[in-house]
């Protein structure tokens, strides 16, 4: 989701450009920067490639909006938003598509378009290309006969460079995704603390990322007299789905309590200093830390993990984790890891019976190694059928690990 030097120039929050947001823009003259382009019109651009190399160098450097038809003043700053027509402008944004597709190395993750329609004048829309830093960065456009370049934008401008940048850039790529799984195990180890380890009780946890984080200053006040407005989006996305939600069943109480730049949600029945029903943290910068708990009725044998009850929670927090990190305003990929925690013993992944008598062959001592997996956020933001094929990929990493070959519930 953009948040850029439009959306700070004029007090918008992170998302989609809209004509009101335009129209300030041109009323103080806003000029180019890093993460903004004003063109009037694409033809101003002849070869693809240089279209291909803008792209590249937003997502090379901070990501940013180029938008097509801003006519600029004479030192550069938006003069007069004049779109062009509107069956033009749907064409030029399937070019654009076209192009960020057969002409950027590697596919630049959340690369979006879209048309902004201009009220004012019926028939003519801008069209705004959209590119998030990108996480794959370096990106490399074909320019001279077998030759790739590598270009970036620097001020208002963009500029090749070398093999020095290009080395550090690929660095910075390896190093990004060893920080993320970091992050991601420490958000799970202080989040452990908080949860109650009664015997004969498993925990599912989820935490996730964003490859972009989402920015800090854009944090809304947390009110803990009332629903939290990103809760009630979670609840919402998961009403939607066709599944049974765990998330709901286990969390009442949607007032949050303020943690460190973070709102925190926890449920318990007593409480006694740890949850022992939901607990789940919505960080200000897009991040997400949650753990419902799995229960069993058996009072002998293994520990027992419901199967049903596993891939329900699973699919629940991957929903909130993702829920959430979109309407912060986090972008890129989305990196998710999950794993069950038990009381020590033994634990075995159960079908779903009236006395949970059908155990699945296979178990594991303390609890499972963590699946990791990720996904451009935009797709698992807008789709709950994105967000299901993540959490079937936690889902199927976990459970292999039981031996199952039946893996995933119709």
């Amino acid at each position: 989701m953009a948040y850029t030097s439009l959306h700070r120039s004029v007090g918008a929050q992170p998302g989609r450009v809209t004509i009101g947001m335009l129209d300030q823009a041109v009323a103080i003259g806003l000029g180019e920067a890093e993460d903004l382009d004003w063109k009037l019109d694409a033809d101003e651009v002849k070869d693809n490639r240089e279209h291909a190399k803008d792209f590249a160098a937003l997502a090379n450097a901070q990501g940013g909006i180029i938008v097509t038809g801003v006519a600029e003043n004479g030192t550069g700053g938006a003069d007069t938003v004049v779109g062009v027509e509107d069956p033009r402008a749907r064409a030029l944004a399937d070019r654009f598509r076209g192009i960020a597709n057969s002409m950027v190395r590697p596919f630049i993750p959340a690369f979006t378009v879209y048309t902004v329609p201009l009220p004012s004048t019926p028939g003519r829309s801008v069209v705004v290309v959209q590119v998030p830093r990108s996480p794959e960065s370096p990106h490399l456009v074909p320019w001279d006969k077998d030759s790739w370049r590598y270009p970036k934008r620097v001020g208002a401008d963009t500029v090749w460079l070398g093999e020095s940048e290009m080395e550090a850039a690929y660095r910075r790529r390896f190093a990004a995704r060893r920080d993320a799984e970091v992050r991601l195990e420490e958000l799970a180890a202080r989040l452990a603390p908080h949860l109650a380890g009664e015997a004969r009780r498993v925990w599912v946890v989820v935490t996730a990322v964003c490859s972009v984080p989402a920015p800090y200053d854009t944090a809304p006040v947390i009110d803990t007299r009332s629903a939290d407005p990103g809760m009630t989006e979670i609840f919402r996305a998961l009403a939607e789905s066709e599944d049974a939600s765990f998330l709901r069943h286990r969390l009442t109480q949607l007032a949050p309590r303020v943690g460190l730049r973070r709102a925190v949600f926890t449920e318990s029945r007593p409480y006694t200093g740890q949850c022992d029903r939901a607990y789940i943290e919505l960080h200000h910068d897009g991040s997400f830390a949650g753990a419902l708990q799995a229960t069993s009725a058996l009072q002998h044998g293994p520990t027992l993990l419901p199967r049903l009850d596993f891939e329900s929670t699973v699919r629940d927090l991957v929903t909130a984790a993702a829920v959430h990190a979109h309407r912060r305003g986090g972008d890129g990929m989305l990196q998710l890891r999950a794993t069950a925690l038990t009381e020590g013993g033994v634990m075995a992944l159960a079908n779903r019976g009236s006395q949970y008598d059908k155990q699945v062959d296979g178990s594991l001592v303390a609890h499972p190694e963590p699946a990791l997996t990720e996904a451009p956020l935009q797709d698992l933001g807008a789709s709950p059928t994105g967000r299901r094929t993540a959490a079937n990929r936690l889902l199927l990493d976990l459970t292999h690990q039981f031996a199952v070959e039946d893996l995933l519930a119709p």
